[in-house]
């Protein structure tokens, strides 16, 4: 009976603990390039690795159980991350149509 118990009790610490094992935050932010510098290659390259990124950041986010004000902070965060892309993006469209 007891061997039943600690059977149970482990497979459900397992249920519960796999989303959290499944949910990792991404790894480092990419690299912004310098607007004033950059090719559109490195643009090209930039814009899908902060895309990927900012996606798997959701995603992290839809699973990671975080409080409301630290998921806020996350998101503001995020929202940061990609507008700092974005000036970089509108800066280097400026100069390559100028």
């Amino acid at each position: 009976m007891k061997k039943t118990l600690l059977l149970i009790s482990v497979c459900y610490a397992f249920l519960f603990a796999l989303p959290t094992l499944a949910c990792d935050k991404p790894a480092a932010k990419p690299e912004i390039p310098n607007a004033e510098t950059v090719v559109t290659a490195q643009m090209v390259k930039a814009n899908n690795e902060v895309k990927a990124y900012v996606k798997a950041y959701e995603d992290y986010l839809a699973c990671a159980r975080l409080s409301r004000g630290e998921e806020k902070q996350e998101l503001d965060n995020l929202k940061q991350f990609a507008e700092d892309f974005n000036v970089v993006v509108r800066a280097f469209k400026a100069r390559s149509n100028g």
